[in-house]
């Protein structure tokens, strides 16, 4: 992950939690124990379903996971629960709103963790090298994705990790030729192509 998609999953979060406990701040409960907003929250609710998907991916993406294991009372029925998505069905599962709001946080420091370690990361030239590396070796596979074939299969099928050594050599060795060209070139040694090809035939 890079800083800057770090920072900004960070700030969403953050955002989508303000959004929560605010909705959830403007509700009470009734004589039955049912929930009944207090005003008009409608926009609110909006805007949380909006931020939805995008905050459960960004929980995914540091490995939180949002979900909790569900015994119903009453039925006996279980299961996994992804407290996000249902997050405005949790009364009727007996689930509280703080279940979603913990995990919210857990996935919020995680991202407070890496950021300072991503900001450092981004001024190394050696990461975008290395960036730079892995995604030429991945390029053959993203076009056959492009072209419909499950590409993740391929890539790691015997062909396919012949196909990624095959490729990060040839990337290698023009890296390497590049910069043995260019110290040559420092020392005052001819580089030119032309150069080069005269070398060659008069050797």
């Amino acid at each position: 992950m890079l800083y800057w998609e770090c920072k900004r999953r960070l700030r969403e979060l953050r955002e989508f939690r303000e959004l929560i406990k605010e909705f959830f701040s403007n509700t009470t409960f009734d004589t039955r124990g049912r929930r009944h907003a207090l005003i008009d929250v409608s926009e609110l609710r909006e805007r949380i379903n909006k931020a939805l998907p995008e905050a459960v991916k960004s929980c995914y993406r540091v490995g939180q996971s949002v979900s909790v294991s569900y015994n119903h009372p009453a039925y006996g029925i279980s299961g996994n629960v992804n407290v996000l998505e249902n997050l405005f069905a949790l009364d009727r599962q007996q689930i509280p709103v703080n279940k979603a709001i913990d995990y919210l946080d857990r996935a919020i420091g995680e991202y407070e963790r890496q950021l300072p370690r991503l900001r450092r990361q981004s001024w190394n030239p050696f990461y975008w090298l290395r960036l730079g590396f892995l995604w030429l070796i991945g390029f053959p596979f993203r076009i056959l994705g492009a072209a419909g074939f499950d590409a993740r299969a391929v890539e790691q099928s015997l062909f396919g990790k012949m196909l990624k050594a095959t490729v990060g050599f040839l990337v290698t060795f023009v890296v390497f030729l590049a910069a043995l060209l260019q110290a040559l070139s420092l020392l005052g040694f001819p580089t030119s192509w032309r150069e080069l090809l005269k070398l060659i035939h008069g050797s």
